[in-house]
C-alpha cells in the first residue's frame, strides 16, 4: 500500500473496541479499514474449546446492569445466546487467616446491603461492626478533589473492610493498589452515594427499596463463551469493512489527515480511530503529537496471568459451592483470585469435569510472567491444595499471559482524560476508544465505540 490508497477511516486495533467501532461506523454508512497486528480479531476475548470445555482466555462475563452489550447483541442477532450466571449458587469466599470464609450475603461491593446479616456474621470483627453503625450517621459530602479508594473506604468502613473486601474485589479488574486508584473514576456510583446520602449503607438501602424486586443475574455471558460476541462482530463487519494484518509503527499528520507507517509501507486516512491500549497510542503518536502521547503514556497499566486447570470432578473432593474465592494482600502468595468456572457457568464444562481459573495480577504477575508453563501449573496447584485441599492432578490446562493489559484509573485520572480529550479536539480526524478512559468493562468499550459515528460525522463532516 502507498499514499495513493487513501481511506476515509482507519481503525487501529481489532479487539472488541475496534470491531464495535467498525460495526457502528458501517451502520452510519461509513467504510472503515481495520488494522490488526495479530492473526485473529477479538483481543483479550477468546474462548478455547477443549474436550467439551469452554475455557476463557480473558473476561468470562459482563455486568448485566450496563445495557451496551445486550443492545449490540440484539443488532447482531445473538440475543438468544445470552446466558446468566448460576446465581442460585452465587457465593464468594475470602481467604481469612488461611481459611476460605464466605462473604456475608447481601454485600453490595464493600457495602453491607443487609446490615443485620453483616452484624450477625462472624466474618467481621466487632470493631468493623461498630464502624458500620457509625457509618449510618455520616452526612452528605461533596469532595472537592480526587481521592484514593483507600482513603474513601477508610473514611466509611475502616481497615478491615479495605483489606478483606475492597482490595480483593478490585484485584481481578484492576490488579492495582487502592492507595493509587481513584475513587471517583473506579467507584463513581459510591462517590455519588456519598454526595447524595453521606452513608453508603443508607444509600444502598434506599436504592434496593426503589428497585424492582425481580431477581436477575448480576453477570451475563454467551452460550459458547465470550468469543460468541467478537465472532458475531467479526462476521458483521467481514466483507463490508476492509481488514489488514499489520503492526502500525507510527503515525504522522498530513494536510489531508493522517499517514500510518507499517512494514516499510504507509497508508493515508482522513480519520484515524485508535482502539488500542493507551501505551500503544503513546508510541504511535510520539512524533506527531508528543504532548498527547505523553498524556496517553501517563495512564499506567498492570499485568495479568490466567491459569485454568480442568479436573475430573470425582477427584476434587471439594464442593465448589460458590463462584470462587478472593485472596486479600495480607494472605496472598501469588494467586489473587480463583473462579469456580463450573459453578458460575455450569454449561462451560461437562458434568464430569470441573474447571478452576486462577488470576495472578499486579506485582505477582510481573514476577511470574516469564515462568515456564509447568512452573505456573505447579504454583497454582499448590495454592489450590492449601486453599481448597485439592491435590488431584489436572487433566489439562490453559495459560494466558497478558502483560500491560489492565489500565489503572489512578488518582488524577479524570484530569488526564480531560487533557486527552482537549488535545484530541484540536487534531482533526483523530479519535480514540477503549477501556483506558471511561470504564474498563466490555459494556463501556462498546458504549464508547457506539459514540464514534456521531463524533466523526459532526466534527468532520457537519452532518449531524
Amino acid at each position: 500500500m502507498n499514499s495513493s490508497a487513501n481511506r476515509q477511516i482507519v481503525i487501529v486495533g481489532g479487539g472488541v473496541s475496534g470491531l464495535s467501532a467498525a460495526h457502528y461506523l458501517l451502520q452510519a454508512g461509513l467504510q472503515p479499514l481495520i488494522i490488526e497486528k495479530q492473526g485473529r480479531f477479538g483481543g483479550l476475548i477468546r474462548t478455547d474449546l477443549i474436550d467439551g470445555c469452554e475455557l476463557e482466555a480473558g473476561p468470562d462475563s459482563f455486568i448485566a446492569a450496563k445495557p451496551a452489550v445486550a443492545s449490540l447483541a440484539a443488532e447482531l442477532g445473538i440475543t438468544g445466546e445470552i446466558i446468566g450466571s448460576n446465581d442460585a449458587a452465587r457465593r464468594v469466599f475470602i481467604v481469612k487467616r488461611g481459611k476460605l470464609v464466605a462473604l456475608p450475603a447481601g454485600m453490595v461491593f464493600m457495602v453491607p446491603g443487609d446490615l443485620d446479616g453483616a452484624l450477625r456474621s462472624d466474618f467481621f470483627s466487632q470493631s468493623t461492626k461498630d464502624q458500620f453503625l457509625r457509618e449510618l450517621a455520616l452526612l452528605p459530602r461533596a469532595r472537592q478533589t480526587d481521592v484514593s479508594i483507600r482513603e474513601f473506604v477508610l473514611d466509611h468502613f475502616g481497615e478491615e473492610s479495605l483489606e478483606y473486601l475492597t482490595e480483593p474485589l478490585l484485584s481481578g479488574v484492576y490488579g492495582g493498589d487502592s492507595a493509587g486508584l481513584s475513587a471517583p473514576s473506579v467507584l463513581p456510583r459510591f462517590v455519588e452515594y456519598e454526595r447524595k446520602f453521606g452513608s453508603l449503607i443508607r444509600a444502598v438501602r434506599e436504592e434496593r427499596a426503589a428497585q424492582n424486586s425481580q431477581d436477575t443475574s448480576l453477570f451475563l455471558s454467551f452460550r459458547g463463551g465470550m468469543q460468541t460476541l467478537t465472532d458475531a462482530l467479526h462476521r458483521s463487519v467481514l466483507g463490508r469493512a476492509s481488514t489488514l494484518e499489520a503492526e502500525v509503527d507510527s503515525v504522522e499528520k498530513t494536510a489531508q489527515g493522517w499517514r500510518l507507517h507499517f512494514d516499510g509501507e504507509h497508508i493515508e486516512a482522513e480519520n484515524l480511530v485508535l482502539a488500542c491500549p493507551a501505551h500503544v497510542n503513546a508510541h504511535l503518536l510520539r512524533t506527531a503529537c508528543p504532548e498527547l502521547a505523553r498524556q496517553f503514556a501517563s495512564i499506567p497499566y498492570s499485568s495479568a496471568l490466567l491459569v485454568t486447570l480442568v479436573y475430573d470432578r470425582s477427584e476434587l473432593h471439594h464442593p465448589l459451592d460458590g463462584f470462587g474465592f478472593l485472596v486479600p494482600r495480607p494472605e496472598r502468595y501469588a494467586v489473587a483470585a480463583a473462579t469456580w468456572v463450573s459453578t458460575k457457568f455450569p454449561s462451560r464444562t461437562p458434568a464430569d469435569r470441573a474447571a478452576v481459573r486462577a488470576f495472578i495480577v499486579g506485582a505477582e504477575a510481573a514476577q511470574w510472567m516469564t515462568s515456564e508453563d509447568s512452573e505456573l501449573i505447579d504454583l497454582v496447584r499448590e495454592e489450590y491444595r492449601q486453599r481448597m485441599g485439592i491435590s488431584a492432578v489436572p487433566l489439562f490446562s490453559t495459560i494466558y499471559r497478558w502483560p500491560n493489559s489492565m489500565p489503572q484509573y489512578t488518582v488524577g485520572h479524570e484530569a488526564r482524560k480531560a487533557a486527552i480529550e482537549k488535545l484530541i479536539s484540536v487534531q482533526p480526524g483523530l479519535h480514540f476508544c477503549g477501556n483506558a478512559y471511561d470504564g474498563v468493562g466490555i459494556p463501556d468499550c462498546i458504549r464508547m465505540a457506539s459514540e464514534l459515528p456521531e463524533k466523526i460525522l459532526t466534527r468532520n463532516f457537519g452532518l449531524m
